[in-house]
This record gives C-alpha cells, structure tokens and sequence, in this order.
C-alpha cells in the first residue's frame, strides 16, 4: 500500500476567467413489489401491495397501478402456476 498522500496539482494560465465542469449522477432504483395483505373475496383474491412501479407482469398478465406506493390489486381466480414471493 502507499502510505504517502497523492500529489495534487493546480495550474493557473494568465488570460482564463471562465471555468466549466460537469458532474452527473446516475442513480440506479430496483423494482421493489411486496404484497401486504391477501384478502379471499368472491371470485377470487385482493392483494393490498406496495410498489415503486407502474406496472407489474404477473403470469404473463400486466396490471397497471394509478399511482406508486399503496394499491389494491384483483386478482380475478389464483391460478395453480401463479406464485407471489413477499415478506423477504
């Protein structure tokens, strides 16, 4: 390792009165979809979830949210393939 503090430099030119720079940010945001509450109603199921997305694609099926956070999702019958993973 260098325990010796790196060498900094600065350089000054007669006649430069404008310095420009840019900096950018790229902020990287996983989907995140978690299911709070399953309530059985007749038909089928109510899933109160939670997510920072749009829209989510369940089997094949894309549900569509009115806005990110909190919502309420019908599920018309639970299929036997379909599974959703919360709590983790």
């Amino acid at each position: 390792m260098l325990l010796l503090p790196l060498a900094c430099m600065a350089e000054t030119r007669v006649g430069a009165n404008s310095v420009a720079a840019r900096l950018n940010f790229t902020v990287v945001v996983p989907p995140v979809f978690r299911v709070l509450q399953v309530t059985p109603v007749a038909g089928g199921y109510e899933y109160r979830v939670w997510t920072n997305q749009r829209s989510v694609v369940l089997d094949g099926r894309e549900f569509r949210f009115s806005q990110v956070g909190e919502s309420t999702l019908r599920v018309p019958a639970a299929p036997a393939a379909l599974y959703l993973v919360h709590g983790l």
